[in-house]
């Protein structure tokens, strides 16, 4: 039978924590369900820990996609027993992932062990003093200097609350993500796909009805700049501590 990917090898020092893990005592706190008498609850993609997520404030439903919804909340996803990761794949020997219908436990403040990998062009690790930011595709992990999100350009015309996009960039396309350029108005974002590519080539809603443009350069920022700071130097694809710093 298939090893899989179980242990193997026995590590002379133990790791100091898995991505999600409460570090020490200080004050923390959580987002509390957008809905009276309700619960965050995991979406139909399930929720992995560690990372940041978004709720849905009209459903209550979380991913770590943002939702494209104005009222989205952002909070991050802690290794708790109140947000089991089960184990779902077949011989897989781990699973960050909470399945879909679970509740899950967002946080707004405290301090928790957090992985910066390598993606959207950022080499990752991370620096202390830096901000954290999150992908709005994935809710992952990046750090750099206050008010730098990435961001990257694709062409598209506009007519309406419609853009199409003729000319994809690097990175997929996601909710939330927002637009600027010649006639959006501010404060645009993505709020769904309508065709074409996943993330790519087609046709994309916008949050505000936009002056109708011909083929234009549109900027779009790819992560958002949340309210934790990074607390320990790490290199790309490790953990460090990230801090709201109360």
């Amino acid at each position: 039978m298939a090893l899989g990917t179980f242990q193997k090898t026995i590590n002379a020092d133990p790791s100091y924590a898995v991505e999600g893990d409460f570090y020490g005592a200080n004050p923390r706190s959580t987002r509390v369900p957008p809905i009276v008498g309700g619960a965050n609850i995991a979406g139909a993609a399930g929720v992995t820990v560690g990372r940041f997520a978004w709720v849905d404030a009209t459903t209550g439903q979380v991913s770590n996609q943002n939702p494209g919804t104005a009222n989205a909340q952002i909070g991050f996803v802690s290794r708790t027993g109140q947000t089991p990761a089960l184990i779902t794949t077949w011989l897989s020997s781990a699973s960050l992932v909470v399945q879909s219908g679970l509740e899950i436990t967002l946080h707004n403040t405290g301090d928790f062990w957090g992985r910066f990998s390598a993606s959207l062009g950022n080499a990752g690790g991370a620096t202390i003093g830096q901000k954290v930011y999150a992908s709005y595709n994935d809710g992952s992990l990046l750090a750099a200097a206050t008010a730098t999100p990435i961001t990257e350009t694709i062409t598209a015309s506009l007519a309406a609350t419609v853009m199409t996009v003729t000319a994809a960039g690097t990175y997929p396309l996601a909710p939330g993500m927002p637009v600027s350029g010649t006639g959006i108005a501010a404060g645009s974002y993505i709020v769904n796909q309508l065709t074409g590519a996943a993330g790519g080539v087609g046709t994309y809603t916008l949050s505000a009805s936009e002056t109708t443009e011909a083929a234009e350069t549109v900027t779009v920022t790819l992560n958002y700049e949340t309210s934790f700071y990074v607390e320990q130097t790490c290199a790309a694809g490790e953990l460090a501590v990230i801090s709201t710093r109360i």
